[in-house]
C-alpha cells in the first residue's frame, strides 16, 4: 500500500484510463513496454489490469478493510420460553448474544471508554486523556516499558494486520464451516423428525384400524356367530342322518334275519311234513302208483 501511495498523479490517471478502458473493451495506446516496474507493481496492489489483460488480477489483498457481515442473524430466544416454570424472566431476562463485536476506536479500543468523557470534554477529550495518562504513568516510572512492552505492542501490531487483511476471510470461512456444522446437526434432527413423522403415521393408521375394527366388531361378531351356529346346524345334520342311517340299517338287519328265521322255520315244517306223508304207506301205494301211470302215459 506505500507503493501506491508514493506513486504520481501521472500514474493515477494512467491508472484510471487503462482501468476505464478495459471495462469499455475500448483498447488502449499504452503498452507494457512504456509502464515502469513500480508502475507495475502499483498496478498490481490497486487490482488495475495492464493493458494487454483483459481482466483485473485476483489480488490477495481484495478483502484488506472489510468488515464481514452475516447474511443471516442470530435466532433470538422465544419470549414465552422458559427452561423451568418459575424463571423470572422480569428481573433476570436471558443474555442476548451479540451479533457483531461493540464499536470501537483507533482499531481496538471501545467505544464505551470514550462515551463518558466526550459528554463532558468534547471529541478530543478521550484521546487527550489516555494518551496523557499513558504519558504520565511512563515518565513517572509506574508501569515499565520493557522489552515485554515492546512484544506487547508486537503483537497488538500484529493482531491489527491479520484481522485487517486476512480477517475478513478467516470470518467468512469460519462462518461457512460454522453453517456446514448447523446443517449436519439439522440433518439430524430431519431424520429424527422424519422417524416421528413416520411413526405418527403409522400411529394414526393403526389407529384408524383399530377404529374401523371397533364399528366392524358387531357385524364381524354376528357374521361369526352365524356362522358358529352354521356349523353346529350342520354337525347335528350330520349326526341325525348318521344315526338315523345306524337306525334303519339295524331294522332292515332286523327284518331281514326274521324273514330268514321264518322261512328256514317253514322250510324245515315242509320238508317235516313231506318225510312224514312219504313215509307212511298209503301215500306211497296211492300216489306212487298213480305217478307211475302218469309216467307210462306221457312216455307213450
Amino acid at each position: 500500500m506505500s507503493l501506491s501511495r508514493l506513486s504520481s498523479p501521472q500514474l493515477y490517471s494512467r491508472a484510471f484510463i487503462v482501468a476505464r478502458g478495459a471495462a469499455t473493451g475500448h483498447a488502449t495506446t499504452t503498452s507494457d513496454n512504456s509502464i515502469s516496474f513500480f508502475e507495475k507493481i502499483s498496478y498490481r496492489f490497486k487490482g488495475i489490469p495492464l493493458p494487454t489483460e483483459t481482466e483485473a488480477p485476483k489480488s490477495m489483498f481484495d478483502a484488506c478493510n472489510k468488515e464481514w457481515s452475516a447474511p443471516e442473524l442470530l435466532p433470538a430466544v422465544p419470549k414465552d420460553f422458559k427452561e423451568h416454570p418459575d424463571r423470572d424472566l422480569v428481573n433476570y431476562p436471558y443474555p442476548s448474544r451479540p451479533m457483531y463485536p461493540p464499536k470501537s476506536r483507533l482499531l481496538m479500543m471501545p467505544d464505551s471508554w470514550f462515551t463518558p468523557f466526550q459528554k463532558v470534554t468534547g471529541t478530543s477529550g478521550p484521546y487527550l486523556f489516555f494518551g496523557g495518562l499513558f504519558a504520565f504513568l511512563v515518565n513517572k516510572e509506574l508501569w515499565v516499558f520493557e522489552e515485554q512492552g515492546h512484544m506487547t505492542v508486537g503483537w497488538i501490531i500484529f493482531y491489527l494486520l491479520v484481522s485487517r487483511t486476512a480477517g475478513y476471510k478467516i470470518d467468512a470461512g469460519l462462518y461457512k464451516d460454522y453453517q456446514e456444522r448447523v446443517g449436519f446437526f439439522k440433518g439430524l434432527i430431519q431424520e429424527d423428525l422424519k422417524e416421528a413423522v413416520d411413526f405418527r403415521k403409522t400411529s394414526a393408521k393403526q389407529s384408524d384400524s383399530l377404529t374401523a375394527l371397533k364399528d366392524n366388531m358387531p357385524t364381524s361378531l354376528k357374521e361369526s356367530m352365524q356362522l358358529q351356529l352354521e356349523a353346529a346346524y350342520r354337525k347335528n345334520i350330520q349326526t341325525i342322518s348318521s344315526e338315523i342311517k345306524r337306525r334303519i340299517d339295524y331294522l332292515k338287519e332286523t327284518e331281514e334275519t326274521k324273514a330268514r328265521f321264518e322261512r328256514d322255520q317253514l322250510l324245515r315244517l315242509i320238508n317235516e311234513s313231506v318225510e312224514k306223508q312219504v313215509s307212511q304207506k298209503d301215500f306211497q301205494e296211492k300216489f306212487l302208483q298213480n305217478a307211475i301211470q302218469q309216467l307210462k302215459g306221457i312216455a307213450v
